[in-house]
């Protein structure tokens, strides 16, 4: 292998460091490091591959590049680089988490002047929240996100995409994928209005059963006498009023398909004791009946509440909370994953603009509070807020003065205290994330983890913000 003209001695020092070492260092850099050899096919990918790819390297290895690229990544500067034998500098975006980077690939050859490998070296362009991003990133970053989407299947309110560019919903997605061929049970959780319906939506489409039915059903909003000839059915006769036909239920339905659990911590001790002869024996008995029946489904549950504490409250079934809780799914709260923020914006705006015919936009100024907001009722209100503003827009952008009072308020960016500058904007947004990720963790370390920055400049930010802070 050609070695770039280091002389003897440097590569003998080279050759001395332990394997080990390299290893660290290629596995904890920040810039994405993509390896193939001459023929395109992969040899090596850093642990970035998970948020910007979608899939951990070891599942890479050894596959086809362009293979592999199509939806992840474009345009390809591989071909250029094997064909013209050298090196290429290329601006390619991140499909899936709608970001730009540049990338430099170059050719290493063998002795006989012959390609051996590429190596791809990117790094992303400045974030679109941090405290520097620069004027017209924002909103670059909403027309673009709008397609930086996910296919879901269609939910009966429209919404028919899984939205999100952050590393932790990513990673959320790519677990998804490693349980979609199995059939045991998973057990959403998180805060309402996260969006649990629609994953447990995404858990379906993306198993084996993704062309059998999909049903699903909130335990909170049916009276329990109901809620079982609704998931049961009932025999004909069953009780006073009853079909003389008889009712399927939504578990017969379901037969081979998913059947998602809403707000499963609402479902009284008698149902559950049923639910649970249905996950261990895939059997039931219709309300009135004495005829077992049996399915082939597969459940998915979800809940905000403390499932733990309700099991140790007695009011509800220890048996059966292990048994849907063999895979849990935590989906953070809006103001965990801040980076999906402009997706979702962008997505909802271009949704309700079709809708009402419109072609609203947010100000630099509007979005950055939207960005600082911190969401209590997460996407659902977000997607509120949005079909709100555009139905009370007039014409041109949306300013913070069109916004609701309580999302300004906490923030220094009422409109009395405006300045014009953009970078004012920017740099109280910023001092906001800071302190109040800095009130949550007292910790810098974390704080650069909460914010996806670097240590170095959250140590800087936090020693430039938080002084006060800092005192208590």
């Amino acid at each position: 292998m050609i070695t770039m003209g280091l002389d003897e001695e440097y590569l003998a020092y080279l050759r001395s460091i332990p394997v080990d070492t390299y290893i660290k260092i290629l596995e904890n850099c920040s810039s994405d490091v993509y390896v193939t050899d001459k023929d395109g096919k992969i040899v090596y990918v850093n642990p970035n591959s998970i948020r910007h790819y979608g899939m951990e390297p070891k599942a890479m290895i050894g596959q086809d590049s362009e293979a592999i690229r199509k939806g992840k990544w474009t345009p390809t500067g591989l071909e250029k680089c094997i064909t013209e034998k050298r090196t290429v500098f290329a601006e390619q975006t991140y499909l899936l988490i709608g970001k730009s980077v540049s990338t430099v690939l170059t050719p290493i050859f063998d002795d006989a002047g012959n390609i051996e490998l590429v190596v791809a070296i990117a790094n992303e362009q400045p974030d679109s929240y941090d405290v520097s991003f620069r004027k017209g990133d924002a909103q670059k970053k909403l027309r673009a996100s709008a397609n930086t989407v996910e296919r879901s299947r269609k939910s009966e309110d429209g919404d028919d995409e899984i939205v999100g560019q952050s590393y932790i919903f990513c990673k959320i997605l790519l677990t998804i994928r490693k349980v979609s061929e199995s059939d045991v049970p998973i057990l959403l959780t998180g805060e309402s209005g996260v969006g649990k319906t629609l994953v447990a939506e995404y858990v379906h489409r993306t198993s084996l059963r993704a062309g059998k039915p999909f049903l699903a059903i909130n335990c909170a909003t049916i009276p329990e006498n109901l809620l079982e000839s609704e998931l049961f059915g009932y025999a004909p006769h069953a009780f006073t009023g009853a079909s003389t036909k008889g009712k399927v239920g939504l578990v017969e339905m379901a037969d081979g398909g998913t059947l998602f659990l809403d707000e499963i911590g609402e479902m009284a001790p008698g149902l559950q004791a049923k639910l649970l002869d249905v996950l261990e024996n895939k059997r039931f008995i219709p309300v009135g009946g004495n005829e077992m029946k049996h399915v082939d489904i597969r459940i998915v549950a979800a809940t905000n509440a403390d499932l733990e504490q309700l099991v140790a409250e007695k009011k509800f079934r220890s048996d059966l909370y292990w048994r849907i809780n063999t895979i849990n799914i935590t989906i953070p709260a809006l103001r965990d994953r801040r980076e999906d923020i402009l997706p979702l914006t962008a997505y909802f705006l271009k949704k309700y603009n079709q809708k009402y015919g419109k072609s609203v936009e947010f100000s630099p100024k509007a979005t950055a509070i939207l960005i600082a907001y911190d969401w209590p009722g997460n996407i659902r209100q977000l997607k509120n807020l949005i079909e709100r503003t555009v139905l009370l827009a007039a014409s041109g952008p949306v300013h913070p003065k069109d916004l609701p009072e309580f999302m300004t308020e906490g923030i220094a960016m009422v409109e009395e205290t405006y300045k014009e500058s953009y970078d004012y904007i920017l740099e109280s947004v910023g001092k906001h994330l800071i302190r109040e990720s800095y009130k949550k963790h007292k910790n810098m370390k974390k704080v650069a983890e909460d914010l996806d920055i670097s240590h170095s400049k959250a140590f800087r930010l936090v020693s430039e913000y938080c002084k006060d802070l800092m005192k208590k």
